[in-house]
This record gives structure tokens, sequence and C-alpha cells, in this order.
């Protein structure tokens, strides 16, 4: 015997199915028949489903559409919808979930972290007025990153949940000198020698002076990283102040991506890393101008024959045929 059919009137057919149901068993002299009009509908329905509301949820619907689908799918559950609308700041949606669907998916710290994390800050204050499941330091921490300080400040003046040295780590990463001074001044928790390490290889010069000021320094990878994107400002202003130099793999590095004025620098003021690893790596990416002036900084003639047959072999086992 075949399941019974939801009632007529708690049901939202499809006016579509209600429409040819309606032509069609009239001519035949027939009424609006429940179980025909539920099989016709269930045919011409390409909209619900398992996912229908997760995915209009993500993508902005309706309360409309959303409260039509959730009608048409009573059983689903919906997993992380409230993460996934706090990560767009789709306020109506968290409102409706909560009043009428709160036990259908997931809630709990992820939801006001994603929408501090993304900068909504109508999310966050509707979640912290209207739901108990709180935060995390990644709130903070993720919005100090993202440049998001207006959220960081009312984070700090409303919750306790603070922050981790994640928060300046990231926004010296990001480069955001406000967001990087603004944490000195009101927070506690400070910095890693990430914070520097990070400006330096971004290329942001202005935020590795000002944590210069500071107590954490950087370590050697600050002016290795910095090599290898090619921030020779950066570079030279850490030989000039700093103490940590860089890692053997500068060179090389700054060489596999071809550039020549950092090797030729780095050449000339570090003489760390071989040049056969810097060889090796300007050979194997094809950058010729690069190679040619290592060859050239060879004085030894034997030297310079081997270390040209050295990079021809890897030209060739590289598939980089103009070297």
């Amino acid at each position: 015997m075949p399941p019974a059919s939801p009632p007529m009137e708690a049901f939202p057919v499809l006016t579509s199915a209600r429409v040819v149901c309606r032509e069609c068993l009239a001519m035949r002299g027939l009424g609006e028949l429940p179980h025909v009009v539920f099989r016709v509908d269930a045919f011409l329905d390409v909209y619900s489903g398992p996912d229908a509301v997760v995915d209009a949820c993500e993508r902005g619907g309706s309360l409309r559409l959303l409260t039509y689908l959730a009608a048409r799918d009573t059983e689903s559950f919906w997993g992380k919808v409230a993460v996934y609308a706090a990560m767009h700041g789709y306020v109506y949606i968290l409102q409706w979930l909560s009043d009428a669907h709160a036990d259908r998916c997931e809630w709990g710290v992820d939801v006001l972290d994603s929408a501090a994390g993304l900068g909504h800050f109508s999310a966050v204050h509707w979640l912290h007025t209207h739901r108990s499941d709180g935060c995390t330091t990644r709130a903070m921490d993720h919005a100090a990153g993202r440049g998001y300080l207006s959220i960081v400040k009312w984070l700090h003046a409303n919750r306790g949940e603070g922050c981790t040295t994640r928060a300046m780590n990231a926004a010296a990463l990001n480069g955001d000198l406000r967001v990087v001074q603004w944490l000195h001044e009101n927070r506690r928790e400070g910095c890693t020698t990430d914070a520097m390490d990070f400006a330096a290889e971004m290329g942001h010069l202005e935020v590795v002076k000002w944590l210069h000021n500071r107590s954490e320094g950087c370590t050697a990878s600050a002016m290795t990283y910095a090599a290898e994107r090619e921030h020779l400002e950066v570079v030279k202003w850490l030989q000039e102040n700093r103490t940590e130099g860089c890692t053997e793999y500068a060179f090389g590095l700054a060489a596999g991506k071809g550039h020549l004025d950092v090797v030729q620098w780095l050449h000339g003021n570090q003489h760390k890393g071989t040049l056969g690893h810097a060889l090796r790596t300007a050979t194997m990416n094809g950058h010729i101008p690069v190679i040619n002036w290592l060859l050239a900084s060879i004085d030894d003639g034997r030297q310079h024959e081997i270390f040209t047959r050295l990079a021809l072999k890897l030209a060739k086992k590289s598939n980089q045929w103009r070297v």
C-alpha cells in the first residue's frame, strides 16, 4: 500500500501541477484527485530536495523561497547552513533559521566566528544579541587578519573571548599597520617572530620597520622569503638593521624565481648558499639572465666548464630548450 500523501492544504504543490491536473482531469469529468496531483507535482519538481534549502541559503534566496522549499522537505537536516549564511552576512536567513528551524541545522561558535572573519558586522551583532552560542578567539584573529578593524574593536568592547598572537601576526601578513598598532595599544597578546617574518615576505616594509621596535624580532626566514619574492628594499633594510641574516636557501630561491637583482645583491652581501644550487634552480626554471650571470661570476676556467655542462644537462632534463 503506497504511503499516504500529505494534506493538500499543508503542502505547497507546484502551480504547474495544479494547472495540469485541473485542466486534464476536468476534461474527463473528474475533480482534483490529491494522489494524482502529488504524482504530477513530484514529476515536475526540479527545485526541492535534501540540499535545496542549503543551496538557497548559500545563494541568498528570498524568505518566500526558503519557506516554500522547507515546506516541501520536512525531514532533511541542513548541517552547517547557519555557518554558510553567516559567511555571506545573510542576517534575515540567520533569523529565519533561528526562529523557524533551529533544530534542523548546526549552530555553535563557528557561526559567529565565520561572520566576524569575513567582515559581516550586522551578522556579528545579530548573533551576539539573539543567539547564545558565542564565539572563539578565531573571531578576532580572523577579523584582524583581514583588516576588519571595526569588528575587532567591537569584539574587544562587547565580548570576552579576546584573541591570540595570530591576530597581530595575520595583520602583519596583510600589511595592515592600523590593525597591528591598535592591537599593540589595546590588547596584551602581542605577536611572535611570525609577524615580522610574514610582513617581510609580503614586502610590507613599513610594518617591518614598526615591528622592529617591538621585542619579538624575526628569524632568518624574513630575509629569505623577502628575497624569494624580490622585495629587495626589505632585504636591504633587514641587512642594515637586523642581525638574523638569511638562510642558505635564499640564494637558490631567488635564482629559481629569476630575480637577478636579488641574486646579485645576495652574492655580494650575504655569501650564503651555493652556486651549484642557485644554478640548478635557475636552469630548471629557464631563467637565462640569471644563468648567464651565475656562469659569468665564475673566474676559474675549469669550474666554469663544469658548471656550464651541469646547466646544459639540467636544461635538457627539465625540457628547458631555450637554455
